[in-house]
């Protein structure tokens, strides 16, 4: 396996932001402890490892016309070395984090976090990313709980309304919206894989409608994030990004309803609003850090 197929394979650009949100949601939880992060950082690089490479395995039938110039598809990587490199991911993401429970360098909780991503994230890629909305919903959450691993590494009960958890809540109805246009965009090579989604069982147009729904929906609960943010010193960076992610939301799912030939830049362009607000989270959780 060369560099290059290892790096497509387990998508690490994704996994080291994933890795960073989680990092930034301890420190915004009170969280300053070095060796805490690293260990967050690791098991959340790992663990998205894992599930991006058992994520190409089992769904080889359908790159070969989704993502033609997919490492497994291509030969690049072998199913042997995929498994090898996805397992050992795996074993040594949990070892991180019952290494750092038992170390005290974090709590019980967050093991049940990082357990729940796992088993979520593989349940999909193994069989439920062929059942109708449940595929949407397995995606929404397993992405989402990014934000509260580094929560539940700092504190054994967090409460039930904050930062965090409202971007738990956004980024999951977000990121259905996006999921059910990824459905749209994909019909031929999902009907193919026999993956069961909105579009081709009920049609793009109802698929479209769907998605429209839910991003409007995380876009009306996305005020409370800003509520929250300006509560915090410094918390007028991340209230700019979800008002700059908001309008860009708002935007394209207009054009979206008024014509489908927008579901492709409604889904680059969701995936970027989005990004806007995981910057400005980043940024915020470094200067709380630093302040």
């Amino acid at each position: 396996m060369n560099l290059r197929a290892f790096v497509k394979l387990s998508r690490i650009e994704h996994g080291v932001l994933t890795s960073l949100i989680v990092i930034a949601s301890y420190v915004i939880a009170g969280g300053r402890n070095t060796i805490t992060m690293v260990l967050l950082f690791l098991s959340s690089l790992l663990t998205e490892i894992f599930l991006f490479a058992t994520n190409d395995i089992y769904n080889i039938e359908e790159d070969r016309i989704n993502r033609p110039d997919a490492p497994l598809v291509r030969g690049e990587v072998s199913i042997k070395e995929a498994w090898f490199l996805s397992l050992l991911s795996l074993i040594i993401a949990i070892l991180l984090n019952a290494l750092g429970i038992v170390m005290k360098y974090l709590m019980t909780w967050s093991i049940v976090i990082l357990l729940m991503a796992i088993i979520l994230g593989f349940s999909y890629n193994y069989r439920l990313k062929r059942v109708i909305i449940v595929n949407n919903i397995l995606v929404a959450t397993t992405s989402s709980l990014t934000f509260l691993y580094g929560l539940y590494a700092i504190s054994s009960i967090p409460p039930t309304l904050n930062i965090p958890y409202l971007l738990f809540t956004v980024s999951f109805l977000a990121t259905i919206g996006r999921e059910l246009v990824k459905g749209a965009i994909d019909v031929a090579g999902d009907v193919r894989a026999s993956v069961k989604t909105i579009a081709n069982v009920y049609g793009i147009k109802s698929a479209v409608i769907l998605a429209v729904v839910f991003t409007f929906i995380a876009v009306f609960i996305s005020p409370l994030i800003v509520i929250q943010a300006l509560h915090e010193f410094y918390g007028l960076v991340l209230s700019v990004g979800v008002l700059m992610t908001d309008a860009i939301l708002i935007y394209i799912c207009i054009m979206l309803l008024r014509s489908t030939n927008y579901m492709g830049r409604f889904r680059v362009w969701s995936l970027g609003a989005m990004a806007i607000t995981i910057i400005a989270y980043l940024v915020f959780a470094l200067l709380l850090f630093v302040h």
